[in-house]
């Protein structure tokens, strides 16, 4: 039996494995996007009622992976702190929330991006995933509280997975994208 924490994990382990398919063909590709919102349909349900701890462990569980699946997905790209996007981030169609760009990366040839804001509170997903919906995304998981958020969008051209996360340097809203 899968325990909240667990069902978190799987989640955002869903949408990372999502980000990272972007050099594969588009049949793999459709396949994986399926199954993700599969997974991330049967998710969304049971997230609902999980307590802003068990999301803070699993955000924490994650956290460490974070830095391995971006890497993975965005095939060895560093991610800065330059205070700017990378190069090639779709701004026109991947809204980023209000706050101050702490910077980025960039996979090679247009496969994928991050991108980090300093926000002003976690309550600022709310906007983020409005930003989103606003540019013709659809969500396919979400949950947030008062300590953490995450959730997955896509669109027609663009997956984004989205974290929220409340650390001892502020919040940080971190942006993975990968082209569709």
């Amino acid at each position: 039996m899968r325990t909240p924490t667990r069902t978190l994990i799987a989640a955002v382990a869903a949408g990372i494995t999502l980000a990272g398919l972007a050099g594969c063909s588009s049949d793999a590709v459709k396949q994986a996007t399926d199954l993700g919102s599969s997974v991330a349909s049967s998710v969304s349900e049971t997230v609902q009622g999980i307590d802003g701890k068990a999301i803070q462990d699993g955000m924490s569980s994650v956290a460490g992976g974070i830095d391995g699946a971006l890497d993975t997905a965005l095939k060895g790209a560093n991610v800065t702190s330059d205070g700017k996007v990378p190069d090639g981030f779709p701004t026109k169609d991947v809204p980023l929330v209000d706050g101050t760009v702490i910077g980025g990366g960039a996979g090679p040839n247009g496969s994928g991006w991050v991108a980090q804001v300093r926000a002003s509170s976690v309550d600022d997903f709310a906007a983020a995933s409005q930003q989103l919906a606003d540019a013709g995304f659809t969500e396919s998981a979400k949950r947030a509280d008062s300590s953490s958020a995450f959730g997955m969008f896509r669109s027609d051209a663009y997956r984004v997975v989205l974290t929220f996360s409340d650390g001892a340097d502020g919040v940080t809203a971190t942006y993975i994208v990968t082209p569709r």
